[in-house]
């Protein structure tokens, strides 16, 4: 049984498919004591519900920037000590511990196919295949970031015109703010 308006029995409750011409203040007392139109309030709602989704958006952009920089910056390091592996580990190489010394007689050939500059070489290789995408990755989130911010500040303007709207509104209709209790 579907309860009456205004019933004293039952609080009426509106539909929630077509909710009346009000705005979706949580604070009642400043529902109730605002004089400003119903369309610039909710123009100023909206404002405010895009800035936080804009905010909470590039607080994720923020974070993937951040783990990105991380991750590049530590890559940068691994490459270094791969190359110094690389490097040192062909310095003093024997070519009698080659991996490669049944396959050629070349000396230089066998001192990089010994274990050391060989892991080297393919820890230096997957970093520097690895640091490109990653580098693109952290550019990308730089760059949303800042749209991000854009889309913020374009946000609190429109709130802040709504607002601007609203009260040459009210003044032009005279209305006044009443005073608190």
């Amino acid at each position: 049984m579907k309860p009456e308006k205004g019933s004293e029995s039952t609080p009426y409750l509106p539909d929630t498919n077509s909710p009346p011409d009000s705005p979706f203040i949580t604070d009642i007392r400043a529902a109730c004591s605002s004089v400003m139109p119903t369309k610039y309030v909710r123009r100023m709602e909206e404002a405010l519900r895009l800035y936080a989704l804009h905010d909470e958006q590039r607080l994720a952009y923020s974070t993937a920037y951040s783990t990105a920089l991380w991750t590049v910056g530590i890559q940068s390091g691994w490459m270094s000590v791969a190359v110094w592996l690389a490097v040192r580990g062909y310095r003093f190489a024997d070519p009698v511990q080659s991996l490669a010394s049944g396959v050629t007689s070349n000396r230089a050939l066998q001192r990089f196919f010994t274990p050391l500059p060989l892991f080297g070489l393919v820890m230096g290789g997957l970093t520097f295949a690895q640091l490109p995408a990653d580098v693109r990755f952290l550019l990308s989130a730089r760059d949303n970031c800042k749209k991000e911010e854009e889309l913020k500040h374009a946000a609190m303007e429109s709130w802040s015109e709504a607002l601007a709207e609203g009260a040459a509104e009210v003044e032009r209709a005279g209305m006044h703010q009443p005073s608190p209790p």
